[in-house]
């Protein structure tokens, strides 16, 4: 009977040093791949390393490349800047005096003498302005024709190359030409040969207000976007 305990006994502790043995190898296994994956985390992690590394360095120089391309724009907006202030100002030419000769395209303009009336009479026809307390400004006026033909000065229905005239008063107000009709002095579609000339007289219907005042008034002739101006008083 002892002998079977005996047996007993000594199988179970073999049985228990088998078991401990079977552990401790599955745990010297799992800590032996443990630290295989620790040992390759570092690799890894330097390629991560690396892959980051490499894209500072690009945006860095594409941001230095924007840096670059903004320091060249100003010198550009500075360079157009500065041919806008070489470039010469437009200047408005001063108004000539009366009897004084400018050119307009074809014609040769010359301003004599100018008048306010209250009318304007031919034998028995009177040309009296159209609104009550209104006045006429009579300019004298000679135009010569140095074109090749024959062509009309004033022309009542004119296009944008034929002259036309307007009286102009202090801060832009502006007064078209009457045509007085029946008037023989009218130089409103007056037909002018080449090499000649014709003196007339243009009528503005101006205010009483702009009549009665001592401020500068002038007489301006244009033809497309060619412009001359006369002071008449």
């Amino acid at each position: 009977m002892k002998r079977k305990i005996l047996t007993v006994l000594l199988m179970c502790a073999l049985s228990a040093d088998f078991t401990a043995c079977g552990n401790n190898a599955a745990k010297n296994s799992a800590s032996t791949k443990v630290s295989d994956e620790e040992k390759g985390t570092p690799t890894n992690y330097a390629e991560t390393s690396d892959l980051e590394t490499s894209n500072p360095g690009d945006l860095s120089r594409e941001i230095d490349n924007v840096k670059e391309d903004e320091k060249a724009q100003p010198a550009e907006t500075d360079n157009v800047q500065s041919e806008e202030d070489t470039l010469p100002e437009k200047t408005e030419e001063s108004p000539l005096e009366m009897n004084s000769n400018a050119a307009l395209k074809d014609w040769t303009i010359t301003v004599t003498d100018a008048q306010i009336v209250d009318s304007i009479s031919s034998g028995y026809i009177v040309f009296s302005p159209n609104e009550e307390g209104n006045k006429f400004i009579q300019v004298y006026v000679t135009a010569e024709n140095n074109g090749k033909q024959a062509d009309n000065f004033l022309p009542s229905f004119g296009m944008a190359d034929d002259v036309n005239a307007k009286v102009l008063y202090s801060d832009g107000y502006e007064f078209s030409a009457t045509n007085l009709m029946g008037y023989n002095n009218d130089l409103h579609d007056s037909n002018i040969n080449p090499l000649s000339s014709q003196t007339g007289e243009i009528a503005f219907e101006i205010p009483s207000t702009v009549a009665d005042s001592t401020d500068e008034l002038l007489i301006q002739f244009s033809s497309g976007n060619d412009k001359i101006k006369f002071k008449i008083r």
